[in-house]
């Protein structure tokens, strides 16, 4: 009898508190408030879709724009840089001279960019596209594929849903 009466409030137990980290993680999908963003430059070059998750991501649209689609999501810690500096300059001079534009970053709908990612404009990361903790994406990432490490390489490809499989939201 005690084992059933265990096994019950074990139940229970776990029930109540699965509903409550749901809750806790619908409620943080839909407001965003656990963690800030930080941005360096202008805010307007930034444009995020409004089901994306970035958390604490640091952006730097000094030498561009970035354009954060539809359903991407991000680890902690992703770094996202349009600037660069001149590594031919000296001094100052280096410190100091940027390109205006031309180094935009584009992540496209249902990226995931995990943990401590770092992204060098300019690149295009394609939809649905996996980035692995801790790589260094410099280049064009095609869509529906894993990639990793320093630089980022294609490691795998992912096989898009077909049109009957998809969820509501795509």
């Amino acid at each position: 009898m005690k084992k059933k009466i265990k096994l019950v409030v074990t139940k229970i137990y776990d029930i109540f508190f699965a509903k409550i980290g749901n809750l806790a993680i619908d409620r943080y999908m839909q407001t965003h408030f656990l963690f800030k963003h930080l941005v360096y430059g202008d805010e307007a070059r930034l444009k995020i879709a409004k089901t994306a998750v970035i958390n604490n991501a640091t952006f730097n649209t000094i030498s561009g724009n970035i354009e954060i689609g539809e359903y991407v999501f991000f680890g902690l810690n992703v770094t996202v840089l349009t600037g660069t500096h001149d590594y031919q300059k000296f001094g100052r001079e280096r410190q100091i001279t940027v390109p205006a534009t031309e180094r935009d970053i584009i992540i496209k709908e249902g990226a995931w960019l995990a943990s401590n990612v770092t992204v060098i404009g300019p690149c295009i990361i394609g939809e649905h596209s996996v980035v692995a903790a801790c790589s260094l994406v410099n280049k064009d990432v095609p869509p529906y594929t894993i990639v990793a490490g320093i630089p980022a390489k294609v490691i795998k490809k992912i096989t898009p849903p077909s049109k009957s499989d998809r969820t509501v939201g795509e």
